[in-house]
């Protein structure tokens, strides 16, 4: 072997050493890239209702926001789950030797071990280790403390979730960043429930779907009651509106006091018993749906007295018979006049509570449907 070629394997024998204790000790960058808002957190970790609402002004109604407050609301929640993937990322960097350094982990060689900060020599380090620092390390977990944010539970305040890190300092867990469950809602149907913080998560919040449930329940037996009501009303002013019909037709033929009596009698039973106020329950708030019924009926003694007169009140005097007094009697005329007056009044009556019938059918189907969209 000439001198010449003796060097060129010297020298790569050198280049080789020095290259595999290079690599050896070398320490791997890699730069924390959180998700795309849009691609990778919207719909997968939140109801892609509020980014429809954010992004393409869709479903705003459905989640009760304006496209402003839409935007805000997902970039609040995108910020803490890129906290909560960080977190992840820290994590996995530190089990797998390394530290971190800005938003990048430093992984360190196969002869080095991680500090806080820096790649540390694996041979010194272990000299420094001994059983009596491990049996303390596990200690430490036991007692509730930490040594890495995995080793933390979240906890609950109300309904409020709280994500725990692991503090080095202390060894102990303290609160990072915190979850307002009451304002992640569960969409059920055209209804939203805001959920509950329960051990550590955001839950579905039971205990407010079976309050829920209970108001629903009580509406509709509300208007179910006012349709029965207004019906069994609608049959006694349709029998006193034919029989005011047929005294107007009639004329004197039947004026009779024993007929004036138990009309008189009839009217003021009919009268006095009112028919519900469906309008006025449908403006009313629902959590007083109980009490709607006994609380909004029509008075039509009143109005009736405002359409047909002071006859109507003479017509009264006869409940008891026959009156003594000439000036509390209704001469032929007067009784013809009031019985076409009371058909006309009765009628009208009768055409307003359609459209009432109506409607609260329709606000107990309502009421119902919200009723079977709920778990």
């Amino acid at each position: 072997m000439d001198k010449k070629n003796f060097l060129r394997i010297i020298i790569g024998g050198l280049g080789v050493f020095f290259l595999t204790a290079i690599l050896g000790g070398c320490t791997q960058s890699i730069k924390f890239k959180p998700g795309d808002i849009r691609d990778d957190f919207c719909g997968a970790h939140l109801n892609f209702q509020y980014c429809k609402c954010a992004f393409h002004n869709d479903f705003c109604d459905k989640i009760g926001m304006k496209r402003g407050e839409a935007k805000k609301y997902v970039n609040e929640k995108y910020e803490k789950w890129v906290e909560t993937e960080f977190d992840k990322f820290k994590n996995g960097c530190r089990a797998d030797n390394g530290y971190i350094k800005g938003k990048a982990c430093f992984k360190c060689g196969g002869d080095e071990i991680a500090g806080d900060d820096t790649c540390a020599d694996r041979s010194a380090e272990a000299v420094k280790e001994d059983e009596g620092t491990e049996e303390a390390n596990d200690e430490v977990v036991d007692q509730g403390q930490c040594k890495y944010d995995s080793d933390c539970e979240p906890i609950c305040e109300g309904d409020v979730m709280w994500k725990m890190g692991c503090n080095p300092r202390g060894n102990i867990c303290e609160k990072t960043f915190d979850t307002d469950c009451a304002s992640d809602p569960e969409i059920f149907g055209s209804q939203q429930i805001m959920k509950t913080c329960q051990n550590g998560t955001c839950v579905r919040n039971e205990e407010a779907i079976a309050a829920r449930k209970q108001e629903l329940a009580a509406e509709k037996k509300m208007w179910s009651d006012a349709v029965k009501e207004t019906n069994a009303a609608r049959d006694n002013i349709r029998t006193a509106m034919m029989d005011a019909n047929k005294n107007c037709i009639n004329g004197i033929a039947d004026m009779t006091n024993v007929a004036i009596i138990e009309f008189s009698t009839r009217i003021a039973s009919v009268l006095a018993g009112g028919i519900p106020d469906i309008a006025a329950m449908t403006a009313s708030a629902a959590e007083k749906a109980a009490g709607l019924a006994a609380e909004h009926v029509k008075n039509l003694a009143g109005a009736a007295t405002d359409y047909a007169g002071d006859a109507l009140q003479r017509l009264y005097n006869y409940q008891t018979g026959e009156p003594a007094e000439t000036e509390k009697k209704l001469a032929p005329h007067e009784y013809i006049k009031l019985n076409c007056d009371l058909y006309e009044y009765f009628k009208g009556v009768l055409a307003e509570s359609d459209a009432d019938l109506e409607a609260a059918l329709k606000n107990a189907t309502e009421a119902d449907r919200q009723f079977r969209e709920l778990p």
